[in-house]
């Protein structure tokens, strides 16, 4: 059977079109913890009030700080489309993140510098009690909250690009205030958790790669790009009871700041790029058997 110019072409469009939509799709890169980290420094204001104050001597504030190197959980992932399968093209439509996050483990580490407090329970100061607070960042999260798309340029490495942009992002979590009490039985004691959110707009960069065994995108934020970051954080004061009810009062914290971030984190997927004219040699081969079927009909 002969057929029509116009049907074969028909036929070849088809093909065309059904590779085309099949040939781009978002993946999944999970995050490969033994080969990341999250660097942080945070500061709170905190504050100590008690009543009675019968030296006269509180209010007393200080300033919270610490610094710590954590590795992100298995479920911080980043969602990715740079054409794979099969329109990748060398990179030429760039990469497309449709998610981004991480979220840092074990905690970010414990906030000090207040010391130990001195609060007397006579007018003497003969009899007192020694406190000290600290605040435990349990968790640390940065989520994209828009798409963010990008050029993919060559690096010096082979099978490597490099992407950037600025992001919407939203930095969350959970601080949790600690109290000391040398005297007592059990010394630490965490109180109740408090969340914090800050939603900003902050430059993103790190690479993509790719060989015949897989696919990675890396999130590399240098220090000092984002540095003395305010974030939100409620109003957050603890009762204290001393002395049976002795001493009641608050501690308090306010003014959380990340003073700087910084991030080297692996993210890989099993797609592998495709080898070169491989995606072109495919297409041909769709053709031909879409024609061969089509001449037995």
């Amino acid at each position: 059977m002969i057929r029509s110019p116009l049907r074969a072409s028909f036929g070849m469009w088809t093909v065309a079109v059904l590779a085309s939509s099949a040939g781009a799709v978002p993946l999944t890169y999970n995050v490969v913890v033994a080969e990341s980290s999250i660097t942080t420094t945070m500061s709170v204001g905190a504050s100590v009030d008690v009543n009675p104050d019968l030296l006269n001597q509180f209010p007393q504030g200080g300033n919270l700080t610490g610094t710590s190197i954590s590795a992100p959980t298995t479920s911080s992932h980043a969602v990715a489309d740079v054409g794979l399968p099969s329109n990748f093209g060398d990179g030429s439509g760039g990469i497309t993140f449709d998610e981004l996050t991480f979220t840092t483990l074990p905690a970010p580490g414990v906030l000090s510098g207040f010391g130990a407090i001195t609060v007397p329970f006579d007018l003497l100061g003969s009899n007192i009690q020694l406190i000290a607070y600290t605040a435990k960042v349990a968790s640390f999260t940065l989520t994209l909250d828009d798409p963010l798309t990008s050029s993919l340029t060559p690096t010096l490495n082979p099978g490597e690009w490099a992407w950037a942009g600025l992001a919407n992002v939203t930095i969350s979590g959970v601080i949790r205030p600690s109290v000391d009490i040398p005297s007592d039985a059990v010394p630490s004691i965490d109180l109740d958790p408090f969340p914090y959110s800050q939603s900003l707009t902050m430059p993103l960069a790190g690479t993509f790669s790719g060989d015949g065994s897989g696919t990675r995108v890396t999130l590399g934020i240098p220090l000092d790009v984002l540095q003395d970051q305010s974030l939100a954080l409620p109003p957050i004061n603890v009762p204290l009871d001393l002395g049976g009810g002795i001493i009641t009062g608050f501690f308090g914290l306010n003014a959380l700041v990340l003073g700087d971030l910084a991030t080297a984190i692996v993210y890989q997927n099993a797609t592998p790029i495709p080898e070169p004219n491989t995606a072109a040699l495919l297409a041909i081969g769709l053709v031909g058997v879409a024609l061969r079927r089509r001449s037995r009909s």
